[in-house]
């Protein structure tokens, strides 16, 4: 179901830190933080709940832990099936309202942006409404609406750590949060909005309306975050293959024009990720020079694609990542480190199979990499353009 989150307050959802007194928030909201959100939710109003128990889970001692404990009290609880369900339930990333991920294969003007995007793939890397057709361009990232680059209205707050064994203020320790405050900003009234849209798969309209108030992100406890969840729609749109097949065929058409290929034995298609996606590439024991072949095979065996098809091109953003886990107990609560490819992320394949065989398996995808229940590793097609 589709589900719309609006925002009481800003908030901040934490990407990497670049200095240790400086925190940004990003501009969009991954599924684990949703999820994390609920089970604070559950834990705060569960009545046997006790923060000092210690669970196993996968073999690892944890805290803070959702499960359905089926006590007697459990039985009338408003919240019984969202508990028993939510290690289960499918929650994508939260984007603002009316927005998508920009691909990494678009390029904007650098003398006026607002002459709009070229894509790569299937046009000549240069501004066409510039004069004489020759206007230089460069990547772009993030998010765009209604055809133009799009960014969310973000403000400063100022804080000062404490001293947990004091309780008073931290010498030397203030540091500046930018949180995201609007996704919508009118100039003449003033009136500003919050809003962003995700999927929640596993749950029903009813089991999620009973939460009153939900607290997204970090500093919850100084008032961030605060936040309403709304139902706006229970089923998913899916495609019409039909249209997808041709959407399709149009690429691979503009694609082979663009790149002088004349090969009508084989078809060329685009894959967009809508999400981040968590890879394992297996490096650990690389320290030899890698050919572009072996690359290739490389991101192949990566994405665990069992399809005949083979890697065109990669344009992605990769780089490492080690999050951390709070509920587990100990002092290490370091996740295990993984290599993080960015939204909008593009890959090309190449391949001899019909479209039609292509969609079949693609679409039977959860998504790639890890933690897909999350989020993370979902993709649409790439058709060019804005699409």
């Amino acid at each position: 179901m589709k589900v719309r989150i609006n925002f009481i307050s800003p908030f901040v959802v934490g990407g990497i830190k670049l200095v240790s007194n400086y925190i940004e928030s990003i501009d969009y909201i991954p599924g684990n933080v949703i999820r994390a959100a609920l089970a604070r939710y559950i834990l705060n109003n569960c009545y046997y709940y006790d923060p000092d128990e210690v669970v196993t889970v996968d073999g690892v001692q944890k805290k803070n832990w959702v499960y359905f404990k089926d006590k007697p009290r459990c039985s009338d609880c408003k919240l019984k099936t969202l508990c028993q369900k939510l290690g289960d339930i499918k929650i994508s990333f939260f984007y603002p309202k009316d927005t998508r991920v920009i691909p990494s294969t678009l390029m904007m003007c650098k003398a006026n942006p607002q002459h709009g995007f070229v894509d790569r793939l299937i046009e000549q890397p240069k501004c066409p409404k510039c004069e004489g057709g020759r206007g230089r361009v460069e990547f772009v990232s993030g998010l765009f609406k209604d055809g133009k680059k799009y960014n969310v209205v973000k403000s400063f707050v100022t804080r000062t750590a404490i001293n947990r064994y004091t309780g008073t203020a931290k010498d030397g320790s203030l540091y500046s949060l930018l949180a995201v405050s609007a996704t919508l900003q009118d100039q003449n009234t003033g009136y500003e909005e919050n809003v962003f849209e995700g999927q929640i798969l596993g749950l029903m309209p009813q089991e999620l309306s009973i939460i009153d108030e939900l607290r997204i992100g970090k500093y919850t406890s100084v008032g961030l975050g605060r936040c309403n969840v709304t139902v706006i729609g229970e089923k998913v749109n899916t495609p019409d293959v039909s249209k997808v097949i041709q959407s399709l065929r149009e690429f691979d058409a503009q694609y082979k024009r663009n790149n002088g290929i004349n090969d009508d034995g084989c078809r060329y298609f685009a894959i967009k990720f809508i999400s981040d996606v968590k890879l394992d590439f297996g490096f650990a024991d690389v320290n030899e020079y890698m050919s572009t072949d072996q690359y290739k095979a490389v991101w192949l065996k990566a994405l665990g694609i069992n399809l005949d098809v083979q890697v065109e091109k990669v344009y992605a953003e990769v780089f490492n990542f080690r999050g951390y886990d709070t509920s587990k107990v100990g002092e290490d609560k370091r996740e295990q480190p993984v290599h993080m490819v960015e939204k909008g992320s593009v890959i090309v394949f190449k391949t001899h199979l019909a479209f039609d065989k292509v969609i079949d398996y693609f679409d039977s995808l959860e998504g790639f990499g890890q933690d897909t229940n999350d989020g993370f590793g979902k993709f649409d097609y790439h058709f060019g353009g804005v699409c």
